[in-house]
């Protein structure tokens, strides 16, 4: 018998919903939950066959971070609406959409439609260790922010448990900051974690900001040091993407840093700056962005050393920190 989990915010409909898809007798209603946060942590530990949740719920932000989860975790996602409120750009192509008064064999139709084609694949393998030498002094940061979480995914499969350090700012609501590490982590062979003031950067570990509270930047100090600083948000946005790009310029000869999808120009004005600094920098091209925002903006200032499509991001991060040997 498949499994449905419930997200709805109004226990009148959730309430409707469970009746109709019981008394079908071929599906369970294992939860009903009225918010993302309590969507996200059932679905990553009982892993239901489906989920139908409200697109009041699915216009949330945090809502890439659970769409991710489903497509990895291969649980189908239906969303609940009318037929004129479109699903944000960035859920991707696998969820399926019914409107509220659809007839009660119309609900029914499409979760057997979802769950027969849900396949549990997982998180994508880690890429096997490979011979290279990385120059001890790199550093590598990324920012990302709407279409971000399949993107920084796309990314970090390629990094190996010897990558050089990274640290990632991505656009996410502070309560799901642990749960993108989590996600984040089971997708590569280096070791993701929430970062905290006084961290040194070591190799094989990549660092996201633990929360919506501060911004996670580099010290002013002569070694890199990570600080989470609570300062006020930035163009909207804390953590921001400018903050820690600004924080990296007295290192910019070490740095490689990379601007991913995103809306709105949050790391445009900081990537050109460490690029003055001498920093490398990759912008994400416009064809491969769900919303060519944040790149744009930054190749517009001369920010963009070189601008590839996500699957050709990886690679050439890690090329760029490559040691260099004297023949």
């Amino acid at each position: 018998m498949s499994e449905i989990l419930i997200a709805h915010s109004s226990p009148t409909t959730a309430g409707r919903m469970r009746r109709i898809i019981e008394l079908d007798g071929e599906f369970h209603v294992a939860k009903i939950t009225s918010d993302l946060t309590q969507t996200y942590d059932f679905a990553e530990h009982q892993k239901p066959d489906a989920v139908i949740l409200s697109h009041a719920l699915s216009d949330c932000p945090e809502f890439e971070l659970l769409a991710s989860l489903f497509r990895i975790m291969g649980i189908g996602c239906i969303v609940v609406g009318t037929h004129e409120t479109p699903l944000p750009a960035e859920s991707g192509p696998s969820i399926a959409r019914i409107a509220t008064d659809a007839p009660d064999q119309a609900l029914l139709s499409i979760i057997r439609q979802v769950c027969s084609r849900a396949t549990r694949t997982g998180a994508p393998s880690p890429p096997r260790p490979q011979s290279q030498t990385f120059d001890p002094t790199r550093l590598i940061l990324i920012g990302s922010s709407a279409g971000g979480v399949e993107a920084l995914l796309n990314v970090l499969k390629h990094f190996t448990n010897t990558c050089p350090p990274t640290l990632i700012v991505q656009h996410t609501g502070g309560q799901f900051a642990a749960s993108l590490a989590r996600l984040l982590d089971s997708g590569t062979a280096a070791n993701v974690l929430p970062a905290a003031s006084g961290m040194c950067p070591e190799a094989g570990h990549i660092y996201l900001a633990p929360d919506d509270t501060a911004h996670l930047r580099l010290a002013r100090s002569r070694r890199k040091r990570i600080e989470i600083w609570p300062g006020d948000p930035v163009m909207g946005h804390r953590p921001s993407v400018d903050v820690m790009f600004q924080s990296a310029i007295p290192f910019g000869q070490d740095i490689i840093a990379a601007i991913l999808t995103g809306m709105g120009r949050d790391g445009a004005n900081g990537l050109a700056a460490l690029r003055r600094a001498g920093a490398r920098t990759i912008g994400q091209d416009e064809a491969s962005s769900v919303i060519y925002g944040m790149p744009r903006v930054a190749h517009e200032l001369g920010g963009v050393e070189k601008q590839l499509p996500i699957h050709e991001i990886g690679p050439a991060l890690l090329s760029a920190a490559k040691l260099r040997t004297i023949a």
